[in-house]
C-alpha cells in the first residue's frame, strides 16, 4: 500500500486563521465551527481514499500478472484449435430420427411426473 505523507504545514489552517483575523471574526464563530467541520470531514474521506487505492507498483504488477495470465490463456487456445483441426469434420449433419423425438418427449413427461409427484 502507499507509504503516509509526511505531515506538512496545515495550509488550509493557515489561510483560515489570516481570513479570520482580516475580518475581524471571534475564535467561536459558527461559519469558522462549520469550516472546522469540513477539514474533519475532508481528512476522514482523503485517509479512506488513500486505504482502497493501490499503489502504482501494486497496479503495474497486477497489470503484468494479467498480461502473462493472458499470453497462456492465447497459448491454449491456440493448442485447442490445432486439436480441434486434426479430427475430421463430420461428412454431413445427422438429422434426429421421429421415434428418438417421441421417446425423448416421452422420457421428459415421465420425468417431469415423477418430479412432481415424489419431490414436490
Amino acid at each position: 500500500m502507499q507509504q503516509p505523507e509526511k505531515q506538512k504545514p496545515d495550509d488550509f489552517a493557515v489561510a483560515i486563521d489570516r481570513w479570520r483575523r482580516q475580518r475581524g471574526l471571534r475564535e467561536d464563530e459558527p461559519l469558522l465551527l462549520c469550516l472546522e467541520l469540513f477539514r474533519i470531514h475532508q481528512d476522514h474521506w482523503d485517509a479512506i481514499r488513500r486505504q482502497e487505492l493501490p499503489s502504482f507498483t501494486e497496479f503495474r504488477d497486477s497489470l503484468a500478472q494479467l498480461d502473462r495470465q493472458t499470453h497462456a490463456l492465447v497459448r491454449l487456445v491456440n493448442t485447442l484449435i490445432e486439436e480441434l483441426r486434426r479430427h475430421p469434420k463430420p461428412a454431413r449433419f445427422m438429422e434426429p430420427s421421429i421415434g428418438g423425438m417421441v421417446l425423448t418427449a416421452l422420457f421428459a413427461i415421465a420425468t417431469g411426473i415423477f418430479i412432481g409427484r415424489f419431490v414436490l
